[in-house]
């Protein structure tokens, strides 16, 4: 049996699938934690060892990996020097862009922890947008949202302005109820862990200002990223916080579908056409 390995690595989980191409067929799928080159390209090939494990069956013989964070040059690097078979990496974003229209032309914001958006001209040109991180990005997504709920509950606090739902609201939370507690969280916590409080706000949008303001303020990040975008051509927007964004951008004028296929999906697209595709791909040495 000769496996190839698909892998869509991002800031929450990664998603690997096995392929036998001796008869074409997929004979495994499986999620584990997050593999952004972020967090490190040894976290990254824990994860996909992991899966691989879980699976149960032969090694790869190849690896095609979608990662976020390929913009980290020296991590990208140890990625693909340590890799323990013949490996090509791929932004996560131009997988989500192929999975989600086949290779036609289309957009796809990519909403979840992060944010990024790519999309793919009728010429075959690529333009891509955001996918900056959470230190210097990411508006929009689950980890900024995360955070800007305890920016607004502790300016909220400091002036004693906080009300009966603020107060449910921050039982919910489960990271302390004073704003000690939410600092000491937020100096330590991860992007993961600042998008685990994202469906708070969701939650609340209906029944909590703050909450709703977010959102407004989130759909306004989205489509201050998204701007330059065709309207003329389908936008598949994917990801966690997919969802919660979709009937926004509907009601500001985007032709706004469902994707036909995922990143795993958009890899296999990219290992088939990679001689013909203007994207960044990097190669281990096999």
């Amino acid at each position: 049996m000769k496996l190839t390995a698909f892998v869509d690595g991002g800031g929450t989980k990664t998603r690997v699938r096995l392929v036998d191409h001796s008869v074409g067929a997929i004979v495994g799928e499986v999620v584990t934690g997050p593999a952004n080159l972020g967090l490190g390209c040894k976290a990254c090939w824990n994860q996909i060892g992991r899966a691989i494990d879980i699976v149960g069956l032969d090694l790869p013989a190849r690896c095609v990996v979608g990662l976020a964070g390929t913009e980290y040059s020296e991590e990208r690097q140890g990625f693909l020097a340590s890799a323990p078979f013949p490996t090509i990496l791929v932004s996560d974003r131009d997988a989500g862009l192929f999975g989600a229209h086949g290779g036609r032309p289309g957009g796809c914001l990519t909403v979840g922890t992060g944010v990024s958006f790519a999309w793919l001209d009728p010429r075959g040109i690529i333009t891509r947008r955001g996918g900056f991180g959470f230190m210097l990005g990411d508006q929009g997504g689950g980890a900024w949202m995360g955070q800007r709920l305890l920016c607004g509950l502790i300016r909220l606090a400091d002036r004693s302005d906080l009300q009966p739902s603020h107060i449910s609201l921050i039982e919910s939370l489960e990271i302390g109820a004073s704003p000690t507690d939410w600092i000491t969280f937020a100096n330590q916590a991860t992007p993961l862990e600042f998008g685990s409080l994202a469906p708070k706000v969701l939650n609340t949008e209906s029944t909590i200002s703050l909450s709703a303001d977010i959102i407004s303020e989130g759909v306004a990040e989205l489509e201050s990223l998204i701007r330059e975008f065709p309207k003329v051509l389908p936008l598949a927007l994917v990801g966690g916080l997919a969802h919660a964004y979709k009937n926004h951008l509907k009601m500001l004028g985007f032709d706004v579908v469902t994707a036909d296929g995922n990143a795993l999906d958009g890899l296999s697209y990219i290992d088939q056409h990679l001689s013909t595709l203007r994207i960044d791909r990097w190669k281990s040495n096999d």
